[in-house]
């Protein structure tokens, strides 16, 4: 966040004769609304970066804030976790202090020109895959598919396999697992229901609070993505819709897991330019900076998340982190569930206000 300039003194003022020198000093001052863009007097550019934390902000900061601030001079301060009612109380009371911010493509869309800025035309978007381009803001910038992973202890050689079997809970028992947060939450849960993947949308609502209630006590709402880590690397559950991003992490780390590829949902983030940022410019050449195969390649090399840079080269990735990317695995995956942006980005308030309501109790 850049800090305001202290405000010139009253004695200070009485001292200066001159409307030049005033008209200067004038043109110097802050913004008394805290939503100017500028920079500070010293020439430096500063951006405050914000994602959902852990192992996700140390991805950021190696694949992209270090390299971009060495090449571009842009110091950065880090926040977490995203939150797109934050962003919006900074806009509408004009006191920016998050410049750049990692979302689900539909909180961002749902902002797009309001909430956030709409990419400049020294933004290249031609290396991103043009079906996860959804809005005029936001830059894709990595593929985070959900599937069903499970126990390889608790289950030996009977375990589960295909996503329906998440509900099953005679023959394949054990504590159940998902993230708390509607986009991810209500589609893998229908799809394990046994709905089909192509028909998730308009999301029923009912029916997702029904399997909800069927789980009961079986089913833990993980608050943050730092505990599916925890719980996969602890060996305390039976199934986990989980992002593969997090067990290819827990994998790394020991984990003896599994994973059903079959039906895997597909989501991805965008990084969207808050409005009223001190630093415009530097908010967009870093969109142009992570829309490149180079970039996306960085943060997948800390992070397994698949890009959405089809020409990114994945060989510093290692093995174990490349086997949990979706690339090799498409014929177990059979038809994907698909995260519909723009449902969502029309729905979005709506539909999160819903998950709150039927997963308070």
């Amino acid at each position: 966040m850049i800090e305001r300039n202290q405000m010139l003194s009253k004695k200070l003022l009485v001292g200066i004769t001159g409307l030049a020198m005033v008209a200067s000093l004038a043109a110097c001052a802050p913004d008394t609304e805290g939503n100017a863009s500028a920079r500070q007097g010293n020439g430096e550019q500063n951006l405050t970066f914000v994602n959902y934390g852990g192992t996700s902000m140390t991805a950021a900061t190696k694949g992209w804030l270090e390299p971009f601030s060495k090449e571009k001079g842009v110091n950065f301060k880090t926040d977490s976790p995203s939150d797109p009612a934050k962003v919006k109380t900074m806009v509408e009371a004009g006191r920016t202090t998050w410049d750049i911010v990692d979302l689900d493509a539909a909180s961002g869309g749902s902002g797009c020109g309001v909430l956030y800025e709409k990419r400049g035309p020294e933004v290249d978007m031609s290396a991103v895959d043009p079906k996860y381009i959804t809005d005029e803001c936001g830059v894709p910038v990595m593929l985070a598919p959900i599937g069903l992973v499970y126990n390889k202890k608790l289950y030996g050689d009977k375990p589960p396999t295909k996503i329906t079997d998440f509900m099953d809970v005679k023959n394949f028992p054990g504590r159940r697992a998902i993230f708390n947060y509607a986009v991810g939450g209500f589609e893998p849960l229908l799809v394990a229901d046994g709905v089909a993947p192509d028909k998730m949308y308009p999301v029923d609502y009912n029916r997702a609070e029904n399997v909800i209630k069927k789980l009961g006590s079986d089913l833990t709402l993980q608050g943050t993505l730092a505990q599916q880590n925890q719980m996969l690397e602890s060996g305390d559950f039976g199934t986990c819709l989980c992002y593969l991003g997090r067990a290819a992490l827990a994998s790394a780390n020991g984990a003896d897991i599994g994973v059903v590829w079959d039906s895997a949902y597909f989501v991805w983030d965008a990084v969207y330019a808050v409005k009223g940022s001190r630093s415009p410019e530097a908010q967009q050449s870093f969109l142009s900076y992570v829309a490149t195969p180079k970039a996306q390649a960085a943060f997948t090399k800390y992070q397994p998340y698949a890009p959405t840079t089809p020409s990114s080269n994945l060989d510093e990735v290692s093995d174990i982190y490349k086997s949990f990317l979706p690339a090799g695995h498409e014929d177990e995956i059979g038809t994907p569930a698909v995260y519909d942006a723009r449902w969502w980005t029309e729905n979005n308030d709506e539909a999160m206000a819903t998950w709150t309501r039927i997963t308070a109790g």
